[in-house]
């Protein structure tokens, strides 16, 4: 058994930096961790000892996205499980080390292929960082669907859950639902223990986000986006997310979707500890601008941004959480500690994942090696270390931790 001690980081805790700092992993985990000199070798009892100088670099809890459609060319929720898996290495490369795989409103057919194609992903571990499914729809508000197909959308109807439910084979672990719709409240009330709901795409008003609250559900889907605008008589689901301290809210940090200012007021009001960074990502995430056609959608790329085919309408994004965690920790001038709640704590709060999301003795070794903050050099999931993919602005340095 070798045991890996890394020195010499800068590591990222719940509530502080360690400067200059070790850690220690063994057996998948975090054996543990402090500031300055490591551990005497004798305390190991003759294990081998293999040690990394990180040269001043962050040592980050692995990033954690609860919406993410897919990668590297592929739709995580296209049915195919080869397709699962490239999407699901796309993001683990750049440091995801988990997410829930999304499944975007398509024929009911669809979404049941998809939800058993991720699954078995899960059960057989060929996708390590997928811990779940997200279900976004298919009880979405038509006035509100924005790349999502307009055909597949359906009132709340409690055959229609149970079936997905099934389809999960166990790994559903949220749903994103319009709680205007007739019976999204009381499928919301009767199954809240079941699952997160989350508000999104939703044309109604802070009413009916008031109604879904109470009635169980705990999170909001992409913040401000499908849903109404606000304004000074009528602020809407936004402003009354913002305000209800029982809720966390998603943003997607891609420059497209929020303007500086939105995601500055956002983090100003529901403060670090309630905001999620998502990627609500694409297949085309990872490549090139282009033409890309994917499950029931075609779909446009133009200076990093995905639009539906032929319109102006957003249709997710092809962001990385190291991207947005880079550019929300500029633009609000966040503390590492603040940047890391944002990308992995406050995600395993909403799931109730206790033993991920930040770095802490006994839990397992999930790790993002940065020598930035933000984009990742090296990447451990479970204490298992995978090559990292670091953008080319981004100064990298190797390490044998292979």
């Amino acid at each position: 058994m070798t045991v890996r001690i890394l020195t010499n980081g800068r590591l990222v805790l719940e509530d502080r930096v360690i400067d200059n700092g070790w850690l220690v992993v063994r057996d998948g985990v975090i054996d543990s961790l402090g500031p300055g000199e490591p551990p005497e070798p004798r305390r190991f009892n003759g294990a081998a000892l293999d040690y990394v100088d990180l040269e001043r670099q962050w040592v980050l809890p692995g990033y954690i996205d609860l919406h993410c459609h897919g990668g590297g060319g592929r739709a995580i929720y296209s049915g195919d499980i080869e397709d699962v898996r490239i999407a699901a290495a796309a993001h683990l490369g750049r440091g995801t080390t988990s997410m829930l795989a999304s499944i975007a409103s398509a024929r009911l057919e669809t979404m049941i292929a998809a939800a058993e194609a991720i699954g078995a992903a899960i059960d057989d571990n060929s996708a390590p960082n997928i811990r779940g499914i997200h279900f976004e729809g298919p009880f979405l508000s038509p006035a509100r669907r924005g790349a999502q197909t307009a055909t597949a959308l359906r009132l709340p109807d409690e055959g229609v859950f149970r079936t997905l439910m099934r389809a999960a084979g166990g790994h559903a672990a949220s749903m994103t639902i319009a709680p205007e719709l007739d019976g999204a409240i009381e499928l919301i009330r009767r199954h809240s223990d079941d699952i997160v709901f989350c508000v999104g795409h939703t044309d109604g008003g802070a009413e009916a986000f008031q109604a879904a609250v109470d009635a169980g559900a705990r999170h909001v889907t992409h913040l401000f986006n499908a849903m109404p605008g606000i304004t000074h008589r009528s602020p809407g689901p936004a402003i009354r997310a913002l305000l209800d301290p029982r809720v966390t809210v998603e943003l997607i940090a891609d420059g497209h979707h929020l303007a500086a200012d939105t995601v500055r007021l956002a983090l100003s009001t529901a403060g670090t500890r309630r905001g999620v960074l998502v990627t609500d990502a694409m297949a085309a995430a990872g490549l090139e601008d282009g033409r890309y056609a994917f499950v029931d959608r075609t779909v446009d790329v133009r200076g990093g941004a995905a639009y539906l085919h032929g319109t102006d309408t957003l249709a997710g994004s092809t962001l990385f959480i190291g991207d947005a965690a880079a550019r929300v920790g500029a633009l609000a001038d966040l503390s590492p500690v603040d940047t890391a709640r944002l990308t992995s704590a406050n995600a395993a709060r909403v799931l109730g994942w206790a033993d991920r999301g930040v770095l802490t003795a006994g839990t397992p070794a999930d790790l993002v090696i940065s020598p930035d903050g933000a984009h990742a050099s090296a990447v451990a999931i479970a204490g298992h270390w995978r090559p990292a993919e670091v953008p080319p602005d981004v100064a990298r340095r190797e390490f044998a931790l292979n």
